[in-house]
């Protein structure tokens, strides 16, 4: 994207026609603006991975538990941080069912905000298409 827009600089300064200081400058923000969204959808998307990740964890985790009889005599241990605690199976299980929703929520909002950063990105990208194009207005 970086080389894309550098690349339309360079042709339209190729062609004879000049970009002024103001355009240059306003093309040099609009790619800063660029990159800065790009490391927001990245950052974005690595969260939405680890919440769909933490999501599929507790979905097997609670479905191995099903498997366990209800009176069984197994002991149960819950992750607090570091460290896991002894908790009845009731416990576990709410546990689980909140972080699959907590998830499952955290995956919804995370989409959301996925599609404006692609949309702010795409408008920005064209915004410096357009920058870089149009016939220079110094004539």
């Amino acid at each position: 994207k970086r080389t894309a827009t550098r690349a339309a600089s360079s042709n339209q300064q190729r062609r004879g026609v000049p970009m002024d200081a103001s355009v240059s400058q306003e093309v040099q923000d609009l790619q800063e603006q660029l990159m800065a969204t790009n490391r927001e959808y990245q950052t974005v998307k690595a969260n939405m991975t680890r919440s769909q990740r933490e999501q599929a964890i507790s979905k097997v985790t609670m479905s191995e538990m099903d498997k366990l009889p209800a009176d069984s005599a197994s002991k149960l241990y819950r992750p607090i941080g570091k460290m896991f605690q002894l908790s009845s199976r009731a416990d576990v299980m709410t546990h689980l069912d909140e972080t699959v929703e907590a998830q499952s929520k955290a995956e919804s909002d995370l989409t959301q905000k996925l599609e404006y950063l692609e949309r702010r990105m795409k408008s920005q990208q064209q915004n410096i298409q357009e920058l870089t194009t149009a016939p220079s207005s110094t004539e």
